[in-house]
């Protein structure tokens, strides 16, 4: 650029300089007005209107009393004054607040004032129309249930004074933080104002120095771009990295500043590189300056390495978390099991809901074998549970008899991922979806069937939950033997205590008719003396 140019380009920043700094000082006294009307429109208003209603609140305690204690006339100056600050002056003042509050600007001043309003409307007037209402004739002053109702309210409980002082708090609190705002708003305004003269004064310096600045451009034009390409070789040789400013040419140091451009830029992606790779971002891109960059080779085959170690590590993370989730759940169910050992409802329910959560599944069902009777022996479903709730079915299956019937008697699990459309649903408040993946597992202990666990969800489960569910079913076959051989222990410890009381009852009647056959006995031989004698004496008689 010639020395005529860059002298024009001087002058017309210094020109877009005091254009842009007259358009701020404009704006600045602009927003300063605007806050002065706002305080004055608004703020202070609003001020005013609260002090108002302050002092009508305030003199409702001297109205009231007056109403109950001092005046039987139905239009006495107090009265009127309170109906009129009912009906008239607070709603006016009320709704010149909500008028106002819109512009507050502030939600704390608007909900403060509407509690104040439900304070008053909801709890004070309430009060105060009770009163008026109770006493609103001459007579009702010297009605005896009236006084005893009214009186107490007014000067033993002080429910009306209690709620005027809430009111007036509410009202003297909101007073308060106006006031406040107003003070904050001129001190902004004030501050505004401060910032202004100390702006006009920091561009007037400036613009001095810029004008100082553009004299001396042409006698730096070339000293300039070649101290600057010094500097910031200075900077790269001592690891430092600046913001290169040189402006690329065609000459001799345009082409230097295109170089440096490259090497800065190309360091700088190195350095972001080698940063991301720290966080531990091994899919950041990174290009090398060419084919013969061997930083740029040597960090990519880095990045390679360490994404291994880190596909490694996150394996074995993987495989911790799945032992430690296997352990807790051996032993919330190992807790389970020993907690509801003796009721085998109970016991299925319990088994099934937790299983379905800890394994985030859908649904479920617990089969337990019923052999009571060796020739017929077939599945009944103990428990089932579905979406966290549980579902009392009475549902009986014969061995070989669908999934579960096959489940017992191959004695295998049964993983399915692919699912009749009819088999199965699963319900929720979306409506109804078939489960993606199905699982039944045979209970098993000492190589003997005692239920198929049946479980069901939308997600398939994996190897790892797989395995753990059989391990579970194996603790679970265990104790539902103990749990059935308890119940059939108990069985006959009550068959037998059945039958020994049907014996003791059989000796019992035993022994009643042997009392009564001796009885008999003894009343036949009793007879029959009686007759001989009755023979002897007729014998006697006869010679």
């Amino acid at each position: 650029m010639k020395i005529a140019a860059k002298i024009i380009l001087g002058f017309g920043v210094m020109t877009a300089a005091v254009i842009l700094n007259s358009v701020l000082i404009s704006n600045a006294l602009t927003e300063s007005r605007k806050t002065n009307e706002e305080i004055n429109t608004v703020y202070t208003s609003s001020v005013e209107l609260i002090r108002e209603l302050y002092s009508n609140i305030s003199d409702s305690r001297m109205l009231i009393k007056s109403w109950v204690h001092i005046d039987k006339i139905a239009d006495t100056p107090d009265k009127i004054k309170l109906r009129e600050l009912h009906d008239r002056n607070y709603n006016y003042m009320m709704d010149s607040l909500m008028s106002l509050s819109k512009r507050w600007g502030n939600d704390t001043l608007i909900t403060m004032l509407e509690d104040v309003n439900i304070s008053i409307t909801d709890t004070l007037f309430p009060k105060h129309k009770y009163i008026m209402g109770q006493l609103s004739t001459f007579v009702s002053y010297e009605d005896p249930f009236v006084v005893f109702e009214v009186t107490p309210m007014v000067e033993e409980k002080g429910e009306v004074m209690e709620a005027t002082t809430s009111a007036l708090n509410g009202i003297e609190n909101l007073l308060v933080r106006h006031e406040a705002l107003i003070l904050d708003k001129r001190k902004e305004m004030v501050g505004s104002l401060d910032r202004l003269r100390s702006f006009i004064f920091v561009m007037l310096i400036i613009l001095i120095v810029a004008a100082v600045a553009i004299s001396a451009v042409t006698t730096l034009s070339l000293s300039r771009p070649i101290n600057k390409t010094k500097n910031i070789l200075l900077s790269i040789s001592k690891g430092i990295l600046p913001n290169i400013t040189l402006k690329e040419g065609n000459d001799e140091i345009g082409q230097m500043a295109k170089a440096l451009h490259l090497v800065v830029n190309g360091l700088r992606q190195v350095s972001n590189f080698t940063q991301e790779i720290g966080k531990g971002n091994f899919t950041t891109e990174f290009t090398p300056l060419s084919d013969d960059d061997v930083l740029g080779h040597s960090l990519l085959d880095m990045r390679e390495e360490l994404q291994e170690a880190k596909i490694e590590e996150e394996k074995r993370a993987e495989e911790n978390k799945q032992r430690t989730w296997a352990s807790q759940g051996v032993a919330l169910f190992s807790d389970i099991l020993r907690k509801h050992s003796e009721n085998l409802e109970e016991l299925s329910f319990e088994i099934i809901s937790n299983m379905v959560k800890y394994t985030n599944s859908n649904q479920g069902g617990v089969f337990i074998v019923n052999d009571n009777d060796r020739d017929n022996i077939y599945l009944e479903m103990s428990s089932c549970y579905a979406y966290d709730r549980q579902k009392f079915l009475n549902r009986r299956i014969e061995v070989g008899e669908g999934l579960v019937g096959r489940c017992y008697q191959e004695q295998e699990r049964i993983f399915l991922t692919d699912i009749p459309e009819d088999y199965i649903k699963i319900s929720s408040g979306l409506g109804e979806v078939n489960p993606t993946c199905l699982l039944l597992i045979p209970l098993a202990y000492n190589d003997r069937i005692f239920g198929i666990m049946e479980i069901a969800s939308v997600h398939v489960y994996q190897d790892y939950e797989v395995e753990f569910m059989e391990r579970i079913g194996e603790s679970i076959a265990a104790t539902i033997s103990s749990v059935k051989s308890n119940v059939q222990t108990q069985m006959l410890l009550e068959q037998s205590q059945q039958q020994a009381e049907e014996m003791s009852a059989q000796e019992e009647e035993m022994r009643q008719n042997m009392e009564e056959l001796r009885a008999t006995q003894e009343q036949s031989a009793r007879r029959e003396q009686e007759l001989v004698k009755e023979l002897e004496e007729l014998r006697k008689k006869a010679l």
